[in-house]
């Protein structure tokens, strides 16, 4: 594949990864509300904890998936190892395997991190 090829299918998967995290995001915002009027303080934090989480990350992955779209090699392969090590830092320890959404989202945006580390060399 040439490497113009592999920039758009990266960015393409970086993208649709940071979407879906937003959404993740949204989805435990609304629960949270929905844990609050079953009287479930904790459950509630908990939640909007994780949607405040999604969110930054996502609008992270988003960021570098865009950045990783334009410009130079140099550039590619910085975004390649951001979306990489976000991603992997997400799911080791940020635990983003929990839920389907989550880990979908960080999926795309390691193989997004893949696609441009790939087509920079």
């Amino acid at each position: 594949m040439a490497s113009g090829e592999l920039r758009s299918i990266g960015s393409l998967f970086g993208l649709l990864g940071a979407l879906l995290l937003v959404l993740a995001g949204v989805v435990d915002f609304v629960g949270g509300f929905v844990f609050l009027a079953l009287g479930y303080g904790g459950h509630a934090l908990g939640a909007w904890d994780r949607s405040v989480v999604y969110i930054v990350i996502g609008l992270l992955f988003g960021f570098f998936a865009v950045v990783g779209r334009s410009g130079p090699n140099d550039r590619r392969v910085g975004a390649g190892a951001v979306l990489v090590v976000l991603a992997l830092v997400g799911w080791l320890v940020l635990g983003f395997g929990g839920e389907l959404l989550a880990l979908l989202g960080t999926l795309f945006a390691l193989l997004a991190g893949v696609l441009y580390l790939v087509s920079g060399r």
